[in-house]
């Protein structure tokens, strides 16, 4: 679920109306962390990942997000730096809006709620992930990762789901708290057995039920907020 999920489709205009067109092209930055947070942008086009960079420089992760998202809105509400950084997985489209337009925006629509809402449901699914791999097998954890970005940013295709990683495989298994030599044989698994296909840079699901199985039955999503 995403913003345009949750708000009329009217409202999911407006925003889109008032905002600054611009585009990214693949690997650019759309936000980054630290920054401070002067603006929103409406993804209406591409994948874009977020990323955190912990105090000794490494980096993970946290979730990929497609169109109908708003990046930076908790910044811009609370008036805080970004917590985490934005890069473009493919090329994207984005409609700026200054932080005060932003908010004026909620209050005119009356859809302050609902973005707390979203982001303490994502905070919360954050929690449960986390949590999980704690007790889940690493093949569990590689599945959860991957059905949650099937529900995230999943297109249909004539084959199944498309879901387009950007990332290598190694960032793939750290998504799941994994090293790469473990995550391959899963991944390879999960392709023998009928559930996906593997490409470069993306896999396609082939059978999202299975995937969810061995996921442990839930696909509950991890989530990153910027």
């Amino acid at each position: 679920m995403n913003f345009r999920d949750i708000v009329p489709a009217a409202a999911w205009q407006d925003l889109v109306a008032r905002g600054r067109r611009r585009s990214y092209r693949r690997g650019a930055h759309v936000l980054r962390q630290g920054e401070s947070a002067g603006s929103v942008i409406a993804l209406t086009e591409g994948i874009v990942k977020v990323i955190q960079v912990a105090e000794n420089g490494e980096t993970l992760t946290l979730t990929l997000r497609g169109p109908g998202e708003v990046l930076g809105e908790m910044g811009a509400i609370l008036d805080r730096r970004r917590s985490a950084t934005v890069k473009a997985v493919s090329a994207c489209v984005g409609h700026v809006l200054p932080a005060h337009a932003f908010r004026g925006y909620l209050d005119r629509h009356r859809l302050s709620s609902e973005v707390y809402r979203l982001a303490v449901d994502r905070m919360q699914e954050n929690e449960r992930l986390r949590a999980d791999f704690v007790r889940l097998a690493p093949p569990a954890r590689i599945a959860r990762i991957l059905a949650h970005l099937t529900k995230e940013i999943g297109r249909p295709v004539e084959d199944g789901v498309l879901v387009e990683l950007g990332m290598p495989r190694e960032e793939l298994a750290a998504m799941a708290a994994m090293s790469r030599s473990s995550a391959v044989p899963v991944l390879s698994g999960l392709q023998a057995a009928g559930v996906l296909t593997l490409g470069r840079g993306h896999v396609i699901v082939r059978d999202p039920a299975r995937l969810d199985i061995a996921a442990g039955g839930s696909g509950e999503p991890a989530s990153g907020g910027v």
